[in-house]
C-alpha cells in the first residue's frame, strides 16, 4: 500500500501556541527546569554506552542550556535567544555565578571553571552536528558536574522561594 500525498496533512510548526516571553515566565521556569531534568537523565542514561557519546554530549549540553534559562526565568532576566552557556551564566545574578563556581564538582574548579565554560559555550550546537565534525574535543565531566549543580541552585531557589512566601 502506498501513502497517498493527498490524504498527508503535514504539521505546520509556525501555528503551535507558544509563551508569550513576558507574561509566561513562571510557566516558562517551570517548563524549561522539567525538561531540562528530562534531558538530563537521558545524558545519565546513554553515558553508559560510549557509541552513544554524541547523543549523550547534545543532551547534557542542551540540559545545561534549559537549566540555565530556567533560573534566569526565575529571576525575571531577559536573556534573548542564545545557546551560549558562558552569555547565559554571565546573566545570572552574581551570587549565584559565585556559587556555581566554587562548588561545581571538577578539580581545580579555581582556575578550570571559566577555562571550562569558555570551551564549552557553544556546547549545544556544536555537539547537535558533531557528525559535520572530522574531529573534536569534548568535555563531558564538565557538562555532566554543570547540569548538576544548575539542578541543585535551581531546586534551592525553589525551596526557598516556598519558604518565604509561607
Amino acid at each position: 500500500m502506498t501513502i497517498s500525498e493527498d490524504c498527508f496533512a503535514p504539521f505546520d510548526l509556525s501555528k503551535t501556541r507558544k509563551f508569550d516571553r513576558k507574561k509566561d515566565q513562571e510557566s516558562l521556569r517551570k517548563s524549561f527546569y522539567k525538561l531540562g531534568v528530562q534531558y538530563f537523565e537521558v545524558s545519565c542514561f546513554t553515558i553508559k554506552n560510549l557509541n552513544w557519546m554524541p547523543v549523550t554530549l547534545a543532551n547534557v549540553a542542551f540540559s545545561c542550556e534549559l537549566l540555565l534559562k530556567a533560573i534566569l526565568y526565575g529571576f525575571g532576566v531577559d536573556f534573548s535567544k542564545t545557546h551560549g552557556l558562558k552569555g547565559l551564566f554571565e546573566k545570572l545574578p552574581q551570587n549565584e555565578q559565585e556559587y556555581i563556581s566554587k562548588n561545581i564538582a571538577i578539580e581545580n574548579r579555581e582556575k578550570e571553571f571559566y577555562i571550562c565554560l569558555q570551551e564549552q559555550d557553544q556546547a549545544f550546537p556544536e555537539y547537535r552536528y558533531m557528525c559535520e565534525a572530522k574531529a573534536m574535543s569534548a568535555n563531558p565531566k564538565f557538562l555532566f558536574a554543570f547540569a548538576h549543580i544548575l539542578k541543585f541552585v535551581y531546586e534551592s531557589l525553589v525551596r526557598e522561594n516556598e519558604k518565604m512566601k509561607n
